[in-house]
């Protein structure tokens, strides 16, 4: 079958959007409307552990709704409509998930589904790989539900959305891996952690860590010493509930007996890319106490959402480089500065460069980058040692 022109290009925006992920939710809402949907996703049938998926723009509100609520009030989607495809099934549509009294009764539907105004579902499956994957539809009551008619052209769609995932998991794999490299040239050890805190992926300065006073058990990042090892728990904590965003954990040390001690950090993989169509959810950065060398523009990048090249900014002007010294050493104009500083500005809730310069010594993110009177020494080792 051939594909409306309406769909077509929406499945351009979505070919696109694999290079440029930021265009996702425009690309998907683009895609749904084409289908005759409010919005969509993606669905990944029988993965082990799904990588994160792009929403359509008009699906942000349902989702959190679901997110919330998913837990006490469980969706039938999720659950059945792997078993029908399995069983043979290809397209389905609401009236395959659930029966009218179902609709009326279960908590889903009263809960996350109406409040949503999402009532009714349809997707379309397709290969990525070995994995079976789908694209769930939704619309609201007002609608009604998805009709056969409607959903003959959701096949002709599906070849299309194999080959763009698999580009899109590709892509994002190929991301990851030269940021672990970038990484690696900055002398900094990385670790891609999944939700659960398991270990994905790691550079090669950080396999040179794995060792008797530091190594992984079943994936998970340990350390000989107890409270050492406590304190890292603790740190991988906070991943469990990736679905929600919550700012950066403060650094932990981690001793070892005859070699440096570690400074452990975990920082949103949102903080180098996009974490789009991967597992894992956050990198783990460790640093020896010995060390000068650390990310602190990474480090400043995550925590204010600052882009690449206002956080290469903010170091500068928190090391006490002027206007003049930073447009130099970046090589970029004044002008250029200037403009990335409003930007810095706005973002840190910050209006002058010594206001900007105290609130990174305050939170401790250019420590140890040899920023005059920020070392990486006295108070603050102190402070570890007493955490020991």
């Amino acid at each position: 079958m051939l594909l409306a022109e309406r769909t077509e290009r929406a499945i351009e925006a979505c070919y696109d959007a694999v290079l440029a992920p930021a265009e996702w939710p425009r690309a998907l809402q683009l895609l749904a409307e084409s289908l005759g949907a409010e919005s969509c996703t993606f669905f990944s049938d029988d993965e082990e552990v799904p990588p994160k998926m792009p929403i359509s723009s008009e699906h942000a509100e349902f989702h959190e709704l679901w997110l919330r609520n998913e837990a006490d009030a469980p969706d039938p989607h999720t659950r059945r409509a792997p078993a029908l495809r399995r069983a043979g099934y290809t397209t389905l549509v609401e009236h395959q998930i659930s029966t009218e009294g179902e609709r009326r009764t279960l908590p889903y539907y009263q809960e996350i589904a109406r409040p949503g105004a999402r009532d009714w579902y349809a997707s379309t499956p397709f290969m990525v790989d070995e994995h079976r994957w789908s694209l769930p539809l939704y619309r609201g009551a007002r609608r009604g539900g998805f009709f056969p008619k409607e959903t003959r052209c959701f096949a002709a769609v599906s070849p299309h959305l194999g080959r763009i995932v698999r580009l899109a998991k590709r892509f994002a794999a190929f991301q990851l891996a030269s940021e672990l490299s970038s990484l690696e040239r900055a002398s900094c050890a990385a670790l891609v952690l999944n939700a659960e805190g398991r270990a994905k992926d790691m550079n090669p300065m950080a396999q040179k860590l794995i060792g008797e006073d530091f190594y992984l058990v079943r994936g998970r990042p340990a350390t000989k010493d107890p409270g050492s090892d406590n304190r890292l728990r603790q740190l991988s904590l906070g991943l469990r509930s990736r679905r929600y965003a919550s700012p950066p954990a403060a650094p932990v040390v981690i001793s070892r007996a005859e070699r440096p001690w570690l400074l452990a950090e975990v920082m949103p993989l949102t903080a180098f890319g996009s974490d789009l169509f991967t597992t894992g959810c956050a990198i783990l950065l460790l640093t020896d106490l010995k060390s000068l060398a650390r990310p602190d523009a990474l480090r400043l990048s995550a925590a204010f959402g600052l882009t690449a090249a206002e956080a290469r900014l903010a170091a500068r002007i928190a090391s006490g480089d002027g206007i003049n010294a930073a447009a130099i050493a970046l090589g970029i104009s004044r002008e250029t500065v200037r403009t990335q500083l409003s930007g810095v500005f706005f973002k840190t809730n910050t209006h002058r460069q010594a206001e900007l310069a105290a609130l990174v010594t305050r939170l401790g993110l250019s420590s140890a980058m040899g920023i005059p009177g920020l070392a990486l020494s006295g108070s603050f080792v102190d402070r570890a040692e007493d955490d020991v």
